[in-house]
């Protein structure tokens, strides 16, 4: 785990909202660089990015209130200290795929457009949070491993991204990322020591990057 905090006088910061911070900063930045030379459509996209990732942040935040209302009636601080998990990260996907969706229809700019410049930010922030864990952590052999992994990953990601930039307004591509960040995750996932195994020598993480990629293979075949 992260350190806990950082000590300025009276005011107690956690490492873990420093890391998401700069994380969150890097993610915008590399966006809008990406969306160079897209004239009048470039700030609409990232205004709808960044708003939704915000309501994102939220409801990953709050909805601990949804999956643990008993333990949160009975003690409203449970909020602060806690997220809403694996479960909020997957609430909050769900909520910035749909909101994107319904917002490139309402702009008449494919979809594949805002999946592009989304991917771009998503893999700057892991990169950045992962350096931050790397530098703050007491790492084991292991969770040095794969927090390096996963930088690795995202910085060939992005490499091969900008390198075919101007086919990244169809669906092949981001299918291509999909399936390359898969297996990628899939691959890293075996370096984090205290997962736990599922099936097939898999953990949970591991399998849901499987069916993932079963999924992006599957369109390859009946495209």
């Amino acid at each position: 785990m992260m350190q806990e905090a950082v000590v300025w006088g009276p005011l107690i910061v956690k490492y873990h909202w420093i890391a998401i911070i700069f994380s969150v900063l890097a993610a915008h930045v590399t966006m809008k660089y990406w969306l160079k030379g897209k004239g009048d459509l470039s700030k609409p996209i990232l205004n709808d990015i960044t708003n939704v990732l915000l309501w994102a942040l939220l409801i990953w935040k709050f909805s601990v209130i949804i999956f643990n209302p008993v333990t949160v009636l009975n003690n409203p601080y449970y909020i602060l200290y806690f997220t809403g998990g694996e479960r909020g990260v997957l609430l909050s996907a769900i909520v910035v795929l749909i909101f994107l969706f319904i917002q490139s229809s309402k702009r008449r700019i494919t979809y594949w457009v805002y999946a592009a410049v989304l991917a771009v930010g998503l893999l700057s922030y892991m990169i950045i949070y992962s350096m931050f864990q790397l530098i703050f952590n007491n790492p084991t052999t292991s969770s040095f491993q794969y927090g390096l992994s996963q930088i690795v990953l995202a910085i060939v990601l992005l490499v091969w991204m900008y390198s075919r930039k101007e086919g990244f307004e169809k669906p092949q591509e981001i299918n291509q990322l999909i399936l390359w960040f898969s297996i990628g995750q899939i691959l890293s996932y075996f370096f984090k020591s205290f997962s736990e195994v599922v099936y097939l020598g898999l953990s949970g993480e591991q399998l849901v990057f499987f069916w993932l990629l079963l999924y992006v293979v599957w369109l390859f075949t009946t495209l």
